[in-house]
């Protein structure tokens, strides 16, 4: 889910920008497309703000320290009650930082790859209309060839 919102997240931009027109949203759109010069670091910042935000709206540690009270189970070395709570709040906000590092690297290695080895099989024009698409430049009169390949 951290994933899919934080795509969602920088896609907006680009959306709105299309629908309005406006320059500012263009230039903020082209900064956050794949390849872009903030497309990385605020990808990395979404996944793991989405992740903790996400953990804890499944996981709530006060719901689950009253739960496991009310069933007459605890944690071993741990007091039942807000002790279990700060507990279970610890080990959370642990895990969600290796799962937004994980998601993080999971997410950002087609980035990575094309920004390494310079393929852009990832990178496509999603422009079905008759006018130039600005983002990509891949209908601009400026381009020789079709699928904008550099000359060998």
């Amino acid at each position: 889910m951290p994933i899919i919102f934080s795509t969602s997240s920088l896609a907006l931009p680009g959306t709105l920008a299309r629908f309005a027109g406006l320059d500012f949203l263009k230039k903020a759109a082209i900064a956050l497309k794949s390849g872009g010069a903030l497309y990385l670091p605020t990808n990395v910042l979404l996944i793991a703000f989405f992740n903790y935000y996400y953990t804890f709206l499944q996981l709530d540690p006060d719901d689950l320290s009253e739960q496991l009270k009310r069933q007459g189970a605890s944690i071993p070395l741990v007091r039942p009650g807000k002790s279990t709570a700060a507990y279970i709040k610890t080990v959370l906000s642990r895990i969600s930082v290796l799962g937004s590092a994980f998601l993080a690297v999971l997410a950002a290695g087609p980035s990575v790859v094309e920004q390494i080895s310079h393929l852009t099989a990832f990178g496509i024009c999603w422009d079905f209309s008759a006018y130039p698409c600005w983002m990509c430049n891949r209908h601009s009169s400026e381009s020789s060839s079709r699928n904008n390949f550099p000359e060998i």
